[in-house]
């Protein structure tokens, strides 16, 4: 049987302090703007997405237009501070989203070839530890424990009593 290598990616040390470095820099240049919220923070605020940007936009200027027709507690430059803050790190989110998903990806699909082709070996070794070669069976011993409760199920009621 062969497993199909759909993925070779070396990253020397180079790269990857670069990369390292890189994510430090852009910790460091956004954590001090970013809030955390709680999981019932979230979900009690009210959301908006891109067609509702549209609203508040269209909103703010037709406030902005009318000034005697807005309420005194409304701070129509807080408002577009806000409405700034919120394009530009929406944007940034989504290009971080789209880094993510193939970064993701490209995790899952480098981790399913490697157990893919030593789950491979590790069914060679066991019917080899089975057929009696010599030295497979320390190595089906040291790998079983991460598969519990596929073994011979004789061997599994021994060691329930």
């Amino acid at each position: 049987m062969t497993v199909e290598n759909r993925i070779s990616l070396k990253i020397d040390e180079t790269k990857r302090e670069g990369i390292n470095n890189k994510i430090t820099g852009l910790k460091k240049e956004l954590s001090p703007m970013l809030v955390a919220l709680s999981p019932n923070q979230k979900r009690d605020l009210p959301k908006i997405g891109e067609h509702l940007m549209n609203f508040v936009e269209e909103a703010v200027y037709a406030a902005e237009q009318n000034l005697s027709v807005v309420p005194p507690y409304l701070n129509l430059e807080e408002v577009r501070v806000d409405m700034n803050a919120w394009k530009y790190l929406h944007s940034v989110s989504k290009e971080l989203e789209q880094l993510l998903s193939l970064l993701n990806d490209t995790a899952t699909l480098s981790g399913s070839e490697a157990y893919s082709s030593m789950l491979s070996f590790y069914n060679f070794i066991k019917q080899a530890s089975k057929d009696g070669v010599p030295g497979a069976k320390p190595i089906y011993e040291r790998l079983k424990h991460y598969f519990p409760g596929t073994g011979n199920k004789n061997n599994n009621k021994k060691s329930e009593e």
